[in-house]
């Protein structure tokens, strides 16, 4: 009879974070912490498992743990960063940023990171420099183009929010909330038929044509909305 092989830790460990044993991995991460304190994969897994269950103070204690040995671990500092936005300690998080970003001036994640903790310490003017810098990199980081969009309309720059907006929609249109602020955003305009369309999960370009019905049919938007919503109804059926 074969001996039935043992698995080294990194394979364990991936088959507890598959199969989203988290606890099962923090036993695992402290018994081999027990051995040796000092075990960067231990240390590096625990962390992680810490922050997914929410245990954010434990995920520091782990993250400076390993930064004692190398205070330029990126996995640690990225870990304390996430930990440190969740307990609402931004200046802190501006720190851990700010780390990031001396070693890679185009970390996205970083970039977004420090905008959203600029907001949280009411900067605003200069979390959008960092939004800008973030989607010169990734035009597509949802992240920060929600966040762009938010700091724009908070700042009352609501024509300007409604592209980011309408952005975030064609690339998650499940996302009910980009549809909610836009609609929000164009009331604060006084544009009460693109709030309606927008409140639909209508895109921008849509709208224009449904606008453009309304208009040539001499009905209202709200009619050349449902008209169009009951032909594509009738097409499925």
């Amino acid at each position: 009879m074969k001996d039935t092989p043992v698995l080294d830790p990194v394979t364990k460990l991936k088959k507890f974070f598959d199969a989203k044993k988290f606890d099962a991995a923090i036993e695992f991460c402290q018994k081999l912490l027990e051995k040796d304190p000092n075990d960067a994969i231990a240390l590096q897994n625990l962390s992680t498992a810490y922050y997914i269950v929410g245990a954010y103070n434990d995920t520091i204690k782990c993250c400076e743990k390993i930064l004692e040995n190398d205070v330029n671990e990126e996995h640690a500092i990225k870990n304390k960063m996430l930990a440190l936005e969740k307990l609402e300690l931004h200046e802190q998080v501006l720190k851990c940023c700010e780390i990031l970003l001396s070693k890679n001036d185009k970390d996205v994640d970083a970039l977004v990171t420090k905008g959203i903790a600029l907001n949280k310490t009411g900067k605003h003017e200069d979390a959008l420099t960092l939004y800008d810098l973030a989607l010169e990199l990734d035009k597509t980081n949802v992240d920060a183009l929600m966040n762009m969009a938010v700091t724009l309309s908070y700042l009352n720059r609501y024509q300007d929010s409604i592209p980011y907006y309408d952005t975030v929609q064609q690339m998650m249109p499940k996302f009910s909330r980009a549809a909610i602020e836009k609609s929000k955003a164009f009331k604060k305009l006084g544009r009460e038929d693109d709030a309606f369309l927008a409140a639909q999960g209508v895109r921008l370009k849509d709208a224009e044509l449904l606008k453009h019905d309304a208009e040539r049919n001499k009905y209202s938007v709200q009619h050349a909305f449902l008209l169009k919503r009951y032909k594509i109804t009738e097409k499925k059926n």
